[in-house]
């Protein structure tokens, strides 16, 4: 599966699970701006993600900083809904201010987060088998967590794919195996199929948790864009008074930034100078998808 991790396949594979994800309904049109400066005064609160549109890998875009530090400049709030699920929040402020941007904790919305909340709220003596490195702290995580291992394979109550470094087909077949034998819960800290990196795209684990369903017919918990969760938790930072419709959040995918903030009322731009879609054909994939945002623009 990791060789076929390109723009086109990504593009591809999302169609393919369309029906897994949420309902929305969309502009008839998309208004084509030059950037941000064009519709400043339109929208109450900027919503950023993070890959493809404010950082590619760990490199920043190039504008980006500057964007953010105009909006905060004309009195506008910024947050950033990201499906990043391999740092912990601190490491994620820590890793923005790096990049040159000054997001406080409170407006980095991740998918993390969210999961770690359910963890929090799970029964007790639930053992939950973990697929992540060191480097993401999985012994952070809620309640009961060992690493996902052979023995873990057989003997956990349910399985959390945090981060898919280091996960290979041969894990990803082993996994399939034991839900096969025994169904039990998944839980998926990051939905998105790929992330644009500087030198290509690495595979995410929501790719493996639609491999998991094909494969096994059980549904994983995901936790993050396009789903609910993770766009009620950003309107809970952003507070009540807030007409949804002043509220723009910036992507890179159709299927995950536009399809969510659609779901949830709000308004969409789909950024294409630097994520997913990045030299593909948007209008004919807007097309295919029928997933269409409210503004189509290169840069932010």
């Amino acid at each position: 599966m990791r060789a076929m991790a390109d723009a086109a396949w990504a593009f591809r594979r999302y169609h393919e699970i369309r029906e897994r994800l949420p309902a929305a309904s969309f502009p008839g049109v998309s208004e084509r701006v030059a950037d941000l400066g064009d519709i400043t005064d339109r929208f109450d609160v900027f919503v950023f993600d993070s890959f493809g549109v404010l950082n590619v890998g760990e490199t920043q875009v190039p504008g980006a900083v500057a964007r953010v530090a105009a909006l905060r400049g004309a009195g506008k709030k910024v947050f950033v809904l990201t499906n990043a699920s391999s740092v912990p929040l601190g490491r994620a402020t820590a890793k923005y201010a790096a990049l040159g941007f000054d997001f406080a904790a409170p407006e980095i919305v991740m998918s993390r987060a969210l999961l770690e909340n359910a963890l929090a709220a799970e029964r007790p003596g639930m053992r939950w088998a973990v697929a992540a490195p060191e480097s993401a702290a999985p012994d952070e995580l809620p309640g009961d967590v060992v690493p996902l291992d052979d023995a873990a394979l057989t003997e956990a109550d349910g399985f959390i794919l945090l981060s898919s470094h280091g996960w290979t087909d041969a894990r990803q077949d082993a996994l399939s195996a034991a839900l096969v034998e025994r169904p039990r819960p998944v839980l998926i800290g990051n939905p998105d199929l790929v992330a644009p990196r500087e030198d290509g795209f690495t595979l995410q684990p929501g790719a493996y948790a639609h491999a998991l369903t094909d494969a096994t017919g059980v549904s994983p918990v995901f936790f993050g864009k396009p789903y609910a969760n993770a766009f009620d938790a950003l309107l809970t930072e952003i507070g009540p008074g807030t007409e949804r419709r002043r509220i723009l959040m910036l992507g890179d995918t159709l299927h995950t930034d536009i399809l969510g903030a659609a779901a949830a009322g709000m308004a969409s731009a789909l950024v294409t100078g630097h994520g997913v879609l990045r030299g593909m054909d948007i209008e004919a994939c807007i097309a295919q998808s029928g997933i269409r945002p409210d503004y189509i623009l290169a840069q932010i």
